[in-house]
């Protein structure tokens, strides 16, 4: 004997009592054609509604101030790194510019042999005088960069700490 609908309804709504769970499980362990009845029963029925009161307590949650202030964190420390990667890779992007810059203008094919003691003296002066100066620049131009960078993060930061204003 199969087991019928009311059986199968009882036994989704949890009001079997102990002998009657007992049997019925039994039953569909012996029975196939039962346990396939079960099965699409409980497929038909999953489209099961949340109580009321879920959605509200969700809502409060999610608008409560400590979930805003962690979400906000979680988004300013993800923009964060991403401006820190950004800067990172223009830093990278202009030191590579420099240094192809720089090498552009050194002549490595044709090396100059000056003829005399006197021309190569005055050589060694004029690449000393123009590599000199060529670092000076170049810590300027680093040094003020670097300072016009930190007043930016200063400025950024003291947005971010103080909410936009």
């Amino acid at each position: 004997m199969h087991i019928n609908n009311n059986d199968l309804e009882k036994f989704q709504n949890d009001v079997m009592n102990t002998d009657e769970m007992i049997s019925f499980l039994e039953h569909l362990d012996q029975c196939d054609y039962c346990l396939e009845q079960l099965i699409e029963h409980s497929e038909q029925d999953t489209q099961t509604v949340a109580p009321a009161y879920m959605k509200e307590t969700i809502m409060k949650r999610a608008t409560a101030p400590d979930t805003r202030a962690r979400k906000a964190a979680v988004d300013t420390t993800h923009k964060m790194r991403i401006f820190y990667e950004g800067l990172r890779t223009v830093v990278g992007v202009a030191l590579a510019l420099v240094m192809l810059l720089s090498l552009g203008q050194a002549n490595f094919f044709t090396p100059q042999v000056p003829k005399s003691a006197t021309e190569a003296t005055a050589a060694r002066q004029e690449a000393r005088s123009s590599l000199r100066s060529f670092s000076n620049s170049l810590t300027d131009g680093l040094c003020s960069g670097s300072q016009k960078l930190a007043e930016y993060i200063n400025n950024l930061s003291n947005t971010i700490t103080n909410g936009g204003n």
